[in-house]
């Protein structure tokens, strides 16, 4: 039975890969620190996969942690998803966001080669390709061999590009001096599904029309995303993190459809039943990526494709908001 560390267990993709991997036969220690609801979800989900989901409270940013039983391994491969973010919270944090990212990705990291881990999977984002593409320099869709760049580092947003791009640096860096770490970055675009926060844009707009909010503001409805279902995700994140396979490098994660905010709007009250008399269009606001498109070609040469098209997701994040 393989033998998997994920970090950040109770958020969106963390969970949605734990429940993946056991699911597979795999023994998972899920890690979180439980901040914001505790781990009963993931308690749950371990009676639901019994002997192969071990739930563990922890803050990855404090080394000590590290000495935990749970975490001496040996892991067949460690999966790090768990970091501060948020595009609201972490204007309004960036030194927390700066600082816990970091430290936790060279926790992880130290963690991994500790346990003898034959990979490491470090969430990354496509906020580290945001500022690239708003000045124009990198294509669309943005493959993952492009400069990564920030636009402004005093701008307290990009505390979490930067915080990305170093932890790229790290888990290569760790893995150029430990050649039997295979290292993995996955830069996600979007995803979205159940048990998402309303800080989110998905959540948002459905939490807007269950309210049947009128004029009905939408910001940026111009601006493009990719939009990925998270099981989809979780799968992804399975296949290239597979301890027993040989893929190594950056892979973009994410649909590579090209989706407009009005387009999602549109879906959004087409699911919900629920459309407005008056529909106000406003400026995204500053600093708002005006497209963010990723080529998957790369995720697509190991047999990926996502299965679950946005239509169908919006109706399985809208049933589980109405408790259907």
């Amino acid at each position: 039975m393989a033998r998997h560390l994920v970090t950040g267990a109770c958020g969106l993709i963390g969970f949605a890969l734990t429940r993946e991997l056991a699911a597979r036969g795999a023994h998972v220690v899920a890690l979180d620190l439980g901040a914001k609801y505790g781990l009963g979800e993931l308690d749950v989900l371990a009676r639901e996969h019994a002997g192969r989901i071990e739930p563990l409270q922890a803050d990855l940013a404090d080394s000590s942690c590290l000495a935990h039983p749970s975490l001496r391994g040996p892991f067949d491969a460690v999966h790090h998803l768990a970091a501060v973010l948020g595009v609201a919270h972490v204007s309004a944090h960036p030194w927390e966001c700066a600082r816990v990212n970091m430290l936790s990705t060279v926790n992880a990291t130290e963690l991994a080669l500790r346990a003898r881990a034959r990979v490491l999977v470090f969430a990354s984002s496509s906020e580290c390709y945001a500022a690239g593409v708003d000045a124009g320099r990198l294509p669309i869709p943005t493959p993952e061999d492009v400069e990564l760049s920030i636009s402004d580092i005093e701008a307290p947003r990009w505390s979490y590009a930067a915080s990305k791009i170093a932890g790229e640096a790290a888990v290569f860096g760790a893995a150029r001096e430990n050649p039997s770490l295979r290292p993995v970055v996955v830069r996600f675009h979007n995803v979205y599904g159940p048990r998402m926060p309303r800080t989110h844009v998905v959540p948002e707009l459905f939490a807007r029309c269950a309210a049947k909010e009128d004029p009905f503001v939408v910001y940026g409805a111009e601006q493009t995303r990719s939009f990925l279902y998270v099981d989809d995700a979780a799968r992804a994140l399975a296949l290239v993190g597979d301890p027993d396979a040989a893929h190594r490098g950056v892979f973009n994660v994410g649909s590579g459809t090209e989706t407009s905010i009005e387009a999602l709007l549109e879906a959004c009250f087409e699911t919900s039943g629920y459309r407005p008399r008056v529909i106000e269009r406003r400026p995204a606001p500053p600093g708002s990526v005006a497209r963010r498109v990723p080529d998957v070609t790369k995720l697509a040469r190991l047999g990926f494709q996502a299965r679950i098209e946005l239509g169908d997701g919006l109706r399985r994040c809208w049933r589980e908001r109405s408790g259907r």
